[in-house]
């Protein structure tokens, strides 16, 4: 199909795979020629709006006497009907069911039948966690049944959400993908005011919620230390101070750095020696694959959708959840050879450019981007 679209991205602003992969999509849709409206609360962690395709449109929360906190769903259904509008956007695309899918099934009624169709992808916690409340439950099954397409960034996601909901389309699964950014400092000048030198050192980046398990991560690090020395870099993506006494509690001050608020983490993640996870549920994992496009080798937890994106004892080492010994035998591992890490790592970035690259996965959006306007 030829020409180019008007495309409403529904997506949250804060560091998580769901958001930074609507925003590396809608990047590569606006160099492709579509205009981008990105729709959301503010500008999204990793958004460049200096491409005159994308452009961002708020939506602000309203705060009232009678609500307990700021109403976000309502205000944010109709931001999308004013973009819709006045844009002559062709395709929705929300990432997260609640409460972008829920907005996108408002935003049409208010519409009316000139309204664009809905793609929503699924991204995890939204599903595993939303769709398991019974308060959320019917809602879920009633927005999702009303998008047009409803894709999923891994075959376990779909299995899971299959299990969850009586869906009537098939789930289509289209995975994350992630293209680095050039560095503009090499390793040694990463290194530098990280104070690690040339010890190994590995990566662990996430908003630190609870279902990230940072409390996991620290044990088998500290583990680890048992039998390597290493250093842990953490770039948090959320309030870093409330896992410091966690940190205290391990003694770990000396071996465990902290970097909030980080842009550019290509060349963190081209500093590092490996990647470092201890979720206990990852519907994809979008850091592990970060690393491996810069040839880093990762150690994880084996949960949710993980496996699809590591290969077992070739680009990555996984151990059960919640095994702290085993998650500190593999740290030690990567960390004493770096012979291993080298072989590893050069498999995790072929593996990471053939299976999740940017082309392959926004060729795949797009195709269904065409599909649904076909049916519309």
């Amino acid at each position: 199909m030829e020409g180019k679209l008007n495309i409403a991205l529904l997506c949250h602003p804060t560091v998580g795979g769901s958001g930074i992969l609507a925003t590396e999509l809608g990047h590569r849709l606006a160099e492709l020629g579509h205009s981008v409206y990105v729709v959301s609360e503010r500008p999204p962690f990793r958004l460049d709006d200096s491409h005159p395709n994308i452009h961002f449109c708020e939506s602000t929360p309203v705060e009232f006497p009678l609500f307990k906190s700021p109403d976000h769903t309502l205000p944010f259904a109709t931001r999308i009907a004013d973009v819709c509008r006045n844009h002559r956007i062709d395709i929705m695309h929300a990432h997260y069911a609640i409460p972008h899918t829920a907005a996108a099934w408002i935003a049409k009624e208010l519409i009316g039948e000139a309204s664009p169709p809905t793609v929503t992808t699924l991204h995890g916690t939204d599903i595993i966690y939303l769709g398991a409340k019974e308060e959320y439950r019917p809602l879920l099954q009633h927005v999702l049944n009303a998008s047009d397409r409803v894709t999923c960034v891994s075959k376990n996601l779909k299995e899971r959400t299959e299990a969850l909901f009586s869906l009537e389309q098939e789930i289509a699964v289209i995975p994350n993908f992630y293209e680095p950014k050039p560095v503009s400092r090499d390793r040694d000048q990463v290194r530098a005011p990280l104070d690690c030198g040339d010890i190994p050192l590995a990566i662990h980046a996430s908003n630190l919620r609870t279902i990230k398990r940072v409390d996991l991560l620290l044990e088998g690090f500290k583990r680890a230390l048992n039998q390597c020395d290493a250093r842990l870099l953490i770039l948090a993506g959320a309030d870093a101070t409330r896992i410091e006494p966690e940190i205290q509690k391990r003694d770990l001050q000396d071996k465990v750095i902290i970097e909030s608020g980080v842009y550019d983490v290509d060349e963190y993640y081209a500093a590092a020696d490996f990647t470092l996870f201890s979720s206990e549920y990852e519907s994809f994992c979008l850091g592990i694959l970060e690393g491996m496009r810069h040839g880093k080798p990762s150690v994880s937890f084996e949960v949710g959708g993980i496996p699809e994106v590591v290969e077992a004892n070739e680009t990555g080492l996984l151990a059960p959840f919640g095994d702290v010994d085993a998650l500190g035998k593999a740290i030690a591992s990567l960390a004493n050879d770096s012979e291993l890490r080298k072989r590893m790592g050069k498999k995790a970035e072929q593996r990471a450019r053939e299976q999740f690259s940017a082309e392959t996965v926004v060729d795949a959006y797009l195709d269904i981007y065409w599909q649904e306007l076909a049916r519309a």
